[in-house]
């Protein structure tokens, strides 16, 4: 779903990147390393919207939309909130109007390039809405995972995508995913990954890989995003819903690389720190 990009923000490469004892990196399942890491606690002591703060912005903006009967969607900032000890992101019962009050955050920073990137959520069970976790700095250089609340197997369906999506008209499956993953259940809380890598996205539910996409791979840096949203699309969002349709997210873990921190850099930083053993993520 297209939305705005953040202006780029400076940081500090040692402060965001190098954090503590990970000065050398960190190192996942694959034997993978990463430079730097956002880790955002939603259950934190002092609460989900401090967590948001830190690293987060909460959009504010309107998408307008041209389709025959849509609704517009409108980011509001109350749409993202505390909710049973953690993250709430809603997309509002649709009580008439323009548009579907919905809600999003995306990372103050827009200059990621791969990584690996997980939350631990759980999916709305209201129908009428989508449910988005993904890189994104234009509409041909976007990573999705999403999930539709009107799918009649909402609970284990999910889809995969590198945008474009479609060719000709029609669904590009080389470029998207429809998985249902057997046995799974997304209402319960579980974790949801993207492994964005120069030749592919990886795509796992709970540590298994459940898609692999090469092509449409993004190739260049970008920002993280979680939405819930809905514009009566009788297509895809369905809808608009018609209670609060919820995700509930109880954390966010991005480990990545970066144009703000060079390989050298990085050398440098993890020399100085005497070659400490990297993290295990």
């Amino acid at each position: 779903m297209k939305r705005a990009v953040a202006p780029f923000l400076l940081f500090s490469a040692v402060r965001v990147a190098l954090a503590a004892n990970c000065a050398c990196g960190y190192i996942d399942s694959n034997n993978r390393v990463w430079r730097e890491a956002i880790v955002s606690n939603f259950t934190q002591p002092q609460g989900a919207l401090a967590a948001v703060n830190d690293n987060w912005i909460i959009s504010s903006e309107t998408i307008v939309q041209s389709g025959q009967n849509q609704k517009n969607i409108e980011y509001v900032t109350g749409n993202v909130f505390q909710y049973n000890d953690a993250l709430g992101i809603r997309a509002s019962a649709y009580t008439g109007g323009a548009g579907v009050k919905s809600g999003e955050i995306f990372t103050e920073r827009s200059n990621i390039l791969y990584g690996t990137f997980r939350m631990r959520a759980v999916v709305p069970t209201v129908p009428g809405v989508v449910f988005g976790f993904f890189t994104y700095i234009n509409e041909v250089q976007e990573q999705d995972i999403e999930f539709l609340s009107s799918d009649e197997d909402y609970y284990q369906h999910v889809y995969y995508t590198n945008q474009p999506g479609q060719l000709n008209g029609d669904v590009d499956w080389d470029a998207h995913k429809d998985v249902v993953v057997p046995g799974a259940d997304f209402t319960a809380f579980g974790e949801h990954r993207i492994d964005w890598l120069p030749s592919a996205s990886e795509y796992y539910y709970q540590g298994s890989k459940t898609a692999t996409i090469t092509k449409n791979v993004p190739n260049t840096p970008s920002e993280l995003v979680l939405n819930v949203w809905s514009n009566g699309d009788p297509n895809f969002s369905r809808g608009p819903p018609t209670a609060d349709a919820i995700a509930t997210v109880q954390w966010v873990q991005l480990y990545f690389n970066s144009t703000a921190v060079s390989e050298s850099a990085f050398n440098s930083a993890c020399a100085a720190a005497g070659h400490v053993p990297q993290c295990r993520v």
